[in-house]
């Protein structure tokens, strides 16, 4: 199966929020449908996990020129996943179609991912111990259906499809808005972004000029997790530099305690 994307246009949205809603309504069935619960239980429990898919709205310039935009949270589908690299119990997945997904029975809470995403996306369930984000609706998708979100959506402001389908079309509508607006777009994420996080699964359609104001970072990256995979890489070298300094402190020990008794020896002679 060839890589799925999404894009999110942010011009083509009206901030009509149904595909939060579907996301919500979809993860609530998919409790009926997998997990074997009640259908009055999955559609009534309040549970924060149900949702992956939140807006944030901002507000940004000087009165009275001021602008409101949505960002929505979500998880990019990292092509590189620093959260799956980091996973101590291989708890998370990357599916053929691109789609990085948690493992709930698998997930031990310890909350690894949490600290390796740049983009601060998985969710801590105290209740359950376990860490939540968007799944790509992979199931959907490998069954040939669209996500939740993207069927939902009435002005095609989220639309998916493999990588060239979704780039031809990202691509004729920027081309679209730069000439309309006369300031350049950019398609965050269909490139690659930098070497810790690769490209993206999730594509947003922005003005280059709104990129910060959506928090659309041009190096995310996690300090803590580049330390560690240097440490990583740098451990056996480390281990060996260790041993032979330890071997050669012992020779050195050895080599002077033979010449003390050698010394004490002759004393006694």
């Amino acid at each position: 199966m060839s890589k799925n994307l999404i894009c999110y246009d942010s011009i083509s949205c009206i901030r009509c929020y149904a595909c939060m809603i579907n996301c919500a309504v979809e993860n609530r069935a998919r409790q009926f449908r997998d997990k074997n619960k009640r259908y009055e239980l999955a559609v009534n429990e309040t549970k924060e996990s149900y949702y992956y898919l939140t807006p944030e709205i901002h507000e940004y310039g000087k009165y009275p020129k001021t602008q409101k935009i949505t960002k929505f949270i979500h998880c990019n589908h990292c092509e590189n996943a620093p959260c799956m690299q980091i996973c101590p119990a291989n708890a998370i997945e990357k599916r053929k179609n691109g789609a990085v997904v948690i493992h709930d029975e698998i997930c031990v809470g310890c909350r690894s991912c949490m600290d390796a995403c740049p983009y601060n996306i998985p969710k801590y369930d105290i209740k359950r111990n376990k860490t939540y984000k968007c799944i790509f609706c992979y199931d959907r998708v490998e069954n040939g259906l669209k996500q939740a979100c993207v069927e939902a959506c009435p002005t095609g402001a989220m639309f998916s499809g493999t990588f060239e389908e979704v780039r031809r079309e990202v691509l004729k509508r920027i081309e679209k808005y730069e000439s309309t607006y006369n300031e350049p777009f950019v398609a965050y994420g269909l490139e690659e972004i930098n070497n810790y996080v690769g490209s993206l699964g999730w594509i947003t359609i922005v003005p280059k000029k709104e990129l910060e104001v959506y928090k659309l970072s041009e190096t995310p990256y996690k300090n803590g997790v580049v330390l560690r995979n240097i440490a990583k890489k740098s451990a056996p070298v480390l281990i060996g530099t260790a041993i032979a300094a330890t071997a050669g402190h012992f020779l050195y020990w050895l080599a002077k305690r033979k010449k003390v008794v050698e010394q004490s020896s002759k004393e006694e002679e």
